[in-house]
């Protein structure tokens, strides 16, 4: 299989994305530096991994339409080869939560017909490797507080993802 990746720069930071002959790989959220995402790109794919920024023109431009305000649009093939049947169920219910709502890891777990299951929703959120088309940051807790989420900028992040798609967090929230 040969692995293709880029670095490129949005409102939100540095991205990375690296795909497979059968689609994306994986989507690394913004971070300040770009030697942070490329280093991570590495760690996950060292010798197979070719720079090729050309290979990802259209979904470049989908995320940077997002990151800058606009609605996530991403028609293109997202590879799931290395994902459980229990982290797809859990990553196609939330795939179908609108553009600037939020739902709960309770929601999810109802959905997917697994109504117990809100920590290992969880755990298939944070292994989520193709957030924001996959966007775990719209789930949050029962009690109205965010929970986690595993990018680098955590918390910051999540919350700023919400905003930009236009969800009202109270104060509770943002201190959470």
């Amino acid at each position: 299989m040969e692995i293709r990746h880029t670095c490129f720069d949005t409102q939100f930071g540095w991205c990375g994305l690296i795909k497979g002959n059968a689609g994306i790989l994986k989507i690394l959220l913004p971070e300040p530096e770009k030697a942070s995402v490329e280093s991570k790109i590495h760690s996950q794919h060292p010798l197979f991994s070719v720079y090729a920024p050309e290979d990802f023109l259209p979904e470049q431009e989908a995320l940077r339409v997002y990151f800058s305000g606009g609605s996530l649009v991403f028609p293109f093939p997202l590879d799931f080869a290395c994902a459980t049947a229990f982290q797809k169920s859990v990553w196609n219910a939330i795939k179908k939560i609108p553009y600037g709502h939020i739902r709960t890891y309770q929601w999810v777990s109802k959905r997917i017909k697994h109504p117990y299951s809100m920590r290992a929703v969880g755990n298939a959120l944070g292994k989520n490797p193709f957030p924001p088309v996959i966007p775990c940051h719209r789930v949050i807790r029962e009690d109205g507080l965010l929970g986690g989420f595993s990018a680098s900028q955590g918390l910051q992040l999540k919350i700023a993802l919400l905003e930009l798609e236009g969800v009202k967090l109270s104060p509770r929230q943002l201190h959470s």
